[in-house]
């Protein structure tokens, strides 16, 4: 080959400008739901012992070009209010939090002036085909125009997305960060918008203001707040989770993806966690299988059901 530009684009993906590290006192909204000594440190200003490696970074660009496409569409059809705003929020004697919304949407646009410019924009084909049927669908249901609300964008794997989709739920991490914004700005709604980076899928999930998530959020900066104050390290992430909801142990994505897994935890990466207790998590989940069916326990089925409630002495079997 004369000439290529695959190692041009794979490196200008990898290439991301380098941020100087610097105590602060605020909190990241987009960092609330995640492991309290991970973003002490990062408070502190330790600088990580695992950066994002170039597969990483790829993904980071790869939601940015989804974020994109879906603020192009907004703003063609006329309801992109806002994008980029950074909203800030301090209950007395707490941390304060900060963070950047994704987009402010609604508005009561001119439909049929939106209609006429898309379809002489010579835009891709799916997007003006996307773009024309919001349009329509919205000057079909809302004439009068559309109330605003705050959608905060996350881009995701097929596996992921069929995990929400299922659940019809988001991410405690989204929806903590989503709060955030509402609280910020004072808006009773907001919708975490979840788009499928394999096939292009879309799910929203509603997030209100008032709402309960408020003791999730409150107590999450509180945490912070007192290891922060005291200058004190937040406790280390367990290896193992139990997830009530789906009856399943999981390896701790926390320890997993920590950018300290080398420092806190003594893995060289993610993937030295995962051979050593992927294995593990599924031994466990199969012994609770077999609980769940009512089979007869193996001696191996016994070993592992005392490792369980060594590491989760008051965990309760379902049917045993």
């Amino acid at each position: 080959m004369q000439w290529t530009f695959f190692n041009i684009w794979n490196d200008s993906l990898e290439q991301r400008e380098t941020k100087e590290l610097k105590p602060r006192q605020n909190m990241w909204a987009g960092e609330m739901g995640g492991a309290y000594v991970d973003r002490w440190l990062k408070m502190k200003a330790v600088p990580p012992s695992n950066p994002y490696d170039p597969r990483s970074l790829r993904k980071f660009e790869a939601g940015n070009i989804w974020e994109w496409i879906v603020s192009m569409v907004l703003k063609r059809a006329g309801i992109l209010i806002d994008r980029g705003e950074w909203c800030g929020f301090q209950y007395p004697n707490l941390l304060k939090v900060t963070g950047k919304l994704d987009f402010v949407a609604g508005g009561k646009p001119d439909y049929d002036k939106a209609i006429f410019e898309i379809t002489h924009l010579g835009l891709p084909q799916f997007i003006e085909k996307a773009t024309t049927n919001i349009i329509t669908h919205f000057k079909e249901k809302y004439p009068d125009g559309l109330n605003e609300i705050i959608l905060e964008l996350k881009s995701c794997s097929a596996f992921m997305f069929e995990i929400y989709e299922s659940k019809n739920e988001a991410n405690k991490n989204h929806k903590l960060q989503l709060f955030h914004y509402l609280k910020a700005k004072q808006y009773p709604e907001g919708h975490v918008v979840y788009i499928c980076k394999d096939d292009a899928r879309m799910l929203e999930v509603g997030i209100m203001n008032p709402s309960p998530l408020e003791e999730e959020y409150k107590k999450d900066i509180a945490d912070m707040t007192k290891y922060v104050m005291n200058d004190e390290q937040p406790p280390l992430e367990k290896f193992i989770v139990y997830n009530e909801e789906f009856d399943k142990f999981s390896s701790n994505y926390k320890v997993g993806y920590s950018n300290y897994i080398s420092k806190l935890y003594g893995f060289k990466n993610q993937g030295d966690f995962d051979e050593k207790y992927k294995p593990i998590v599924e031994r466990w989940n199969r012994v609770l299988g077999r609980v769940r069916d009512g089979k007869t326990m193996t001696a191996n089925n016994i070993q592992a059901k005392d490792e369980i409630l060594k590491e989760f002495p008051d965990f309760k079997f379902n049917g045993g």
